[in-house]
């Protein structure tokens, strides 16, 4: 049977219509494979993120003048456990919270003059505050273009917290030999709420913080208050 002489070049259109067309079909068979929705999402997680946590962990020293005799150094401190949650309200600007534990003490130096119920004759006495603290700050970053890392910050900050767990601890030589120690649990001259302000500098995973307390830990005004302010650094797991 003989194909009729105008059959050939409509045989070759198609061909090449075909030929033409299989490129196409194999680009678009690739793009059904891909994901999209992780091509297209941008991450709302992450340092320089919208939304940022980590857990942390700061160790402040006792600073400033008091009339109640208190030691200097390591005697008088406060450790700190928390995390920190970030929302960034701009590209400059954002708003933490936290939550954490903190634990503060107070070494009263033995030769110091003081009233009751902080006596004389001890070898040391220490006042003792565990407390459940929240905070929150406003965090301003310098630099706009750092990538996703923290960067260098600076944090205004208020806090308070409750001392679910107060003491006065006083050791003193036994008759018996040894030492005595007694603890006084819940005093009615320690102070169950605090409260202050401060003021965070950081870089990275690193910060200097100062704290300045507001409130009162010993409420008598028979009784000194202790040093206010707190210097230290903190240190966050990013």
């Amino acid at each position: 049977m003989q194909c009729p002489r105008d059959f050939w070049p409509w045989a070759a259109l198609v061909m090449l219509a075909l030929l033409a067309a299989a490129p196409a079909a194999r680009a678009q068979q690739v793009l059904l494979q891909t994901d999209v929705a992780t091509d297209t999402l941008p991450p709302r997680t992450g340092p320089n993120r919208r939304y940022f946590g980590h857990l942390y962990v700061g160790y402040a020293l006792a600073a400033g003048p008091s009339a109640l005799g208190v030691q200097r150094g390591l005697s008088s401190s406060e450790l700190q456990l928390g995390g920190r949650l970030k929302r960034r309200l701009g590209p400059y600007l954002a708003l933490n919270t936290d939550l954490r534990y903190a634990y503060l003490r107070y070494g009263l130096a033995p030769d110091a003059p003081r009233p009751l119920p902080f006596g004389a004759g001890f070898d040391s006495q220490t006042i003792g505050f565990h407390q459940a603290q929240a905070e929150a700050s406003l965090r301003f970053n310098p630099g706009r273009r750092r990538g996703n890392t923290v960067g260098r910050y600076l944090d205004l900050l208020g806090y308070g917290g409750w001392a679910f767990s107060t003491n006065y601890t006083t050791r003193q030589p036994s008759a018996s030999g040894g030492q005595l120690e007694v603890v006084a649990h819940q005093p009615d001259y320690l102070a169950r709420w605090q409260g202050g302000v401060g003021l965070r500098v950081g870089s990275g995973a690193l910060a200097l913080v100062g704290r300045y307390r507001l409130s009162a830990l010993l409420p008598s005004p028979a009784l000194p208050e202790p040093p206010r302010l707190l210097l230290g650094l903190e240190i966050g797991w990013l």
